[in-house]
């Protein structure tokens, strides 16, 4: 579809030779990003899940997640507004710092409200700069491939999960791993070029 509203450039020799050159390195850091994350975001609330059942003495907290659902929703506009000012790449990397300092805490500090506004806010600037961080990486011809890589190492993690984390995971292991997670993460990005314009 995308092909046939927005047909491509007549091909050449120089097309050509383009083509066959697969940006190899940018799609694997690409990948290994979604894998990250998605693993580090599945941790992440099932750490906090399991703090909030035990902080609230409750097993229905649907209200709670939705809260913080929504929360996580309207953080994307200062996120957004972050990233824009510093950079969409630092902006990520204050975000894996904060997030990654907010769920090692969660376990021991609970739920405060201080831990909740930096997953929220952390997490925002992760995810709402996850596509900026593709379009950056790739050549504009590769964008919709960068994109498919990403999202397939995410939907990857996410349909491993379960073979290897047991339901039963403790929130400490869990906020320790998700943290590790988003480490990799961070570290994917920080590999990144300087001058990509993410």
């Amino acid at each position: 579809m995308l092909r046939y509203l927005n047909p491509p450039e007549t091909p050449t020799e120089k097309h050509h030779t383009e083509t066959a050159n697969l940006p190899l390195q940018p799609l694997t850091l690409i990948f290994a990003t979604g894998f990250s994350i998605a693993w580090g975001s599945r941790l992440m609330m099932d750490a906090l899940g399991k703090v909030l059942k035990s902080q609230f003495n409750t097993d229905d907290i649907s209200l709670l997640m939705l809260g913080i659902g929504l929360a996580l929703a309207f953080a994307a506009l200062p996120a957004g507004f972050i990233a824009t000012k510093i950079g969409n790449r630092q902006a990520m990397l204050y975000g894996v710092i904060a997030t990654v300092f907010a769920i090692l805490a969660l376990p021991y500090m609970r739920a405060q409200i201080p831990i909740i506004f930096f997953i929220v806010i952390g997490f925002s600037l992760i995810v709402n700069g996850a596509i900026p961080f593709i379009l950056g990486l790739v050549p504009q011809r590769w964008a919709g491939l960068g994109i498919g890589i990403y999202f397939g190492g995410f939907s990857l993690a996410m349909s491993v999960f379960a073979f290897i984390f047991p339901p039963g995971i403790t929130p400490i292991v869990a906020a320790i791993v998700g943290a590790l997670a988003f480490f990799l993460a961070g570290v994917c990005i920080t590999l990144t070029p300087k001058n990509a314009e993410i």
